[in-house]
């Protein structure tokens, strides 16, 4: 064995290491489920309009469109663009799941943005829930049907 091919040799098994550590990684990822159901956004919605303390929140829901199960990947940044925290949504055929901007941040206090994606067919709306009312709030979503990237340009919770 010559010194060329033992160091390609060498080369392909560690690549070979790295991508298979990087498949579980992405299985265990795949396994994750963060998201909260309909009803519990329901049950939110109707808190928030019935609450009478200053504690706010926004919920950043998902519609699957296709009709196989998909994630959304979502990862939350605060005003000074330092990540916060991720989480992932696994979302039914067809159905709505939602991550709340306190579950992105583990519960911390901020005001920052989140950036999502999937690679289903997702379209994302975000609903600030605050004291005595809530409010739709934008969602930028680009990328191609089956790839979307989704931005949340302003969350908060507090």
């Amino acid at each position: 064995m010559t010194r060329h091919s033992l160091t390609r040799s060498i080369a392909f098994a560690a690549a070979a290491l790295f991508l298979s550590a990087a498949g579980a990684e992405a299985q265990t990822m795949i396994e994750m489920d963060d998201s909260r159901s309909e009803t519990q956004l329901r049950e939110d919605m109707k808190e928030a309009v019935d609450r009478d303390t200053d504690v706010a929140n926004t919920a950043l829901v998902f519609n699957n469109t296709g009709g196989e199960q998909t994630h959304v990947f979502c990862t939350a940044f605060g005003a000074n663009g330092r990540a916060l925290g991720s989480k992932v949504a696994r979302i039914p055929g067809k159905g709505v799941r939602y991550l709340r901007a306190s579950d992105l941040s583990n519960g911390v206090d901020f005001i920052g943005s989140a950036l999502c994606s999937s690679r289903g067919r997702v379209v994302g709306s975000a609903v600030f829930l605050a004291p005595g009312a809530m409010t739709n709030l934008d969602v930028i979503q680009a990328g191609p049907w089956d790839d979307a990237s989704l931005r949340f340009p302003l969350i908060a919770t507090y």
